[in-house]
């Protein structure tokens, strides 16, 4: 067993994070992956660009919530705090020839229903807009944390089996994600309804496969399954547990 594709993820300060470091990271780890993404800070057009020089092929950015006034109270010092950037970070994405773009919203932070309308608007605009990316979507429900934070709305089983049933009639053939965050039973109940991918093993403290005995994780993990367990229930559910579905030597084709 073992994943073929790799997400990175970076704080929003581009101080310490900024374009070169990433390139240089992405550049680093390339020859060991087939599919490299990044869920980072908003990058301009040029930016993204880079990106895919380097050999990443995807991009997660969650809006966290679609209510602007929401945001901004939520972010109110900043680069983070612009909206609008953040919003049309995607575009510059699909502008820069990313082939996975990944949207969601932050479920608990805005009302229900319209957080789930907005992000399947916004999921099924840049579908159609850039159809040479696949443009995949998420559904990460707040969970308890270090620091506190408590959702402002409870997004219960119900609401979120309904948003990802609403998103997989909406865009057909979205990819659609599920993390750790979930409970295995809820996560083994979604596999019929449209859920293709989901995560196994994960640690959410920064470092924290290194480091095991500090708790300094970002949300709490519910379903704590590792990577072999997920893949044998997948198997016993009728489907197919797939490691590897691309590879950017696909890019090259057209030259060869």
């Amino acid at each position: 067993y073992g994943f073929r594709a790799i997400l990175l993820l970076t704080g929003e300060h581009k101080k310490m994070e900024d374009n070169s470091y990433l390139e240089a990271a992405v550049k680093r780890i390339k020859p060991l992956f087939s599919s490299i993404s990044i869920e980072v800070y908003p990058m301009d057009t040029d930016g993204y660009k880079k990106m895919v020089n380097a050999g990443v092929d995807g991009l997660t950015l969650y809006q966290e919530t679609y209510d602007p006034i929401l945001y901004e109270q939520l972010h109110p010092y900043g680069l983070k705090r612009n909206y609008t950037n953040r919003l049309n970070a995607p575009d510059r994405a699909g502008e820069a020839g990313l082939r996975r773009i990944g949207v969601g919203a932050l479920l608990g932070l805005g009302p229900f229903a319209t957080e789930a309308f907005y992000t399947g608007l916004h999921a099924n605009y840049l579908s159609k807009r850039y159809w040479r990316s696949h443009v995949s979507v998420s559904f990460p429900r707040i969970r308890p944390a270090d620091g506190g934070f408590a959702p402002f709305h409870i997004i219960d089983d119900t609401q979120l089996v309904q948003m990802v049933c609403a998103t997989r009639l909406l865009i057909p053939d979205a990819p659609l994600f599920l993390s750790t965050r979930e409970s295995a039973e809820l996560r083994d109940s979604l596999m019929p309804l449209g859920i293709t991918h989901m995560s196994a093993g994960s640690c959410t403290s920064p470092g924290g496969h290194a480091n095991e005995g500090e708790n300094t994780e970002q949300f709490a993990i519910d379903d704590d399954r590792t990577p072999e367990q997920m893949s044998a229930i997948i198997k016993e559910k009728g489907y197919e547990a797939v490691w590897k579905d691309w590879d950017t030597a696909f890019l090259n084709a057209g030259s060869l």
